[in-house]
């Protein structure tokens, strides 16, 4: 069964919009791990069969919203869902050393270059959440609370948030002191705790606090 995008949110009216001025391959963009304290970021990219953006598409799609607000078995269910209807789902996972070396907003416009390197067919406009201004040699609009509003969007929050989790969990089984299979490198309080206790790990962001006022390595190690 199909039903018309007007009847939930996110829906593709934004695609639609942009179809309306001529955009014919739109792509949504989000990221995971933006604030974390260890670990990669992950940013992801989604892109739809215009035939979506008419007002119908498939029932599955109905159950796309911001990964935020989806528990993590969901989230893994409606990734496969993402990667059956999408014409592409790709996520870039930029490593916590060049986070340190660029910074999160160099990071996430690094990361977008390569989605768009490596896309088969490349988007002419992307629909990315939060307030933005990147060049990445793509038209970029900047939506707030894009994860809410747009399916592109919100898939591409999902697909890289379940392939950052992943990882995360993996890296919880080789340093287990920090928790990572449960706080996915986030400041929790008890991973500021292990922080203290143990050190930082190696994948720990030296360009965000606590470590970066910390002493607990020179800077000739860095």
């Amino acid at each position: 069964m199909n039903r018309p995008d007007k009847q939930i949110i996110p829906s593709f009216l934004l695609e639609r919009e942009l179809l309306a001025r001529g955009y014919r391959r739109i792509a949504g963009i989000d990221e995971a791990g933006r604030g974390a304290l260890a670990g990669p970021l992950a940013v992801g990219m989604v892109a739809y069969n215009s035939g979506f953006f008419s007002g119908v598409f498939p029932e599955a799609l109905c159950e796309i919203k911001d990964s935020k607000q989806l528990l993590p078995k969901k989230r893994s269910d409606l990734r496969h869902v993402v990667e059956a209807y999408s014409e592409e789902a790709l996520v870039s996972m930029i490593s916590h050393t060049l986070i340190d070396r660029l910074n999160p907003n160099r990071a996430t416009e690094y990361a977008i270059r390569e989605l768009v390197e490596r896309s088969a067919a490349p988007p002419d406009v992307i629909l990315l959440d939060g307030n933005y201004s990147f060049d990445v040699g793509v038209p970029c609009v900047s939506v707030i609370r894009g994860d809410q509003r747009s399916i592109s969007i919100a898939s591409a929050s999902i697909i890289s948030k379940v392939a950052r989790d992943a990882l995360m969990e993996d890296y919880g089984d080789e340093f287990p002191a920090y928790g990572f299979r449960k706080n996915k490198g986030y400041g929790t309080r008890t991973h500021r705790e292990a922080l203290v206790q143990f050190g930082p790990s190696p994948i720990h962001r030296w360009s965000y606090e606590p470590l970066k006022s910390s002493e607990m390595r020179g800077d000739e190690d860095r």
